[in-house]
């Protein structure tokens, strides 16, 4: 993503997707592997993903961006 000029909302949700993804499994998977404090920094990222990924249902072309019907 960092190496486009334009970020779309259509390819921004699948990162987000599998970001949170990967965050989840740190928490409730594979904490036995990590420190608590890794644990815990990364429970604060997860929500602060969560919060930045909720603002794009606030966006006027989300059902597009996340549609799989073409027209």
């Amino acid at each position: 993503m960092s190496a486009s000029k334009y970020i779309t909302l259509s390819s921004s949700i699948p990162m987000y997707n599998a970001l949170l993804e990967h965050l989840e499994n740190i928490i409730y998977v594979d904490y036995n592997n990590y420190s608590k404090e890794i644990v815990d920094a990364v429970k604060m990222g997860y929500e602060k993903l969560k919060l930045y990924y909720a603002k794009s249902d606030q966006s006027n072309i989300y059902p597009i961006a996340t549609s799989k019907v073409f027209f």
